[in-house]
């Protein structure tokens, strides 16, 4: 069954040497937040972290290093 989420996708770029993530907000219809993560970033899934916040919300980030992504689900 799907459910709405908001979804808030937060991208830190250290070498733009950036102190402010890009933020992107958008309202999805999913059934599982997982495969919302896995379509973005297949080749790196398996370095996803997920997190469920105390919040309810979901959570899932994936450092590469210089680069951080992070996603961030409200029902």
């Amino acid at each position: 069954m799907k459910k709405e989420y908001e979804v808030v996708a937060e991208i830190c770029n250290a070498c733009a040497g950036s102190e402010r993530p890009q933020t992107f907000i958008e309202e999805a219809e999913l059934e599982n937040t997982d495969d919302y993560v896995r379509m973005k970033h297949g080749r790196d899934w398996e370095l996803v972290k997920k997190e469920i916040l105390p919040s309810g919300d979901i959570q899932y980030t994936l450092d590469k290093g210089s680069i951080t992504y992070k996603y961030t689900f409200t029902e």
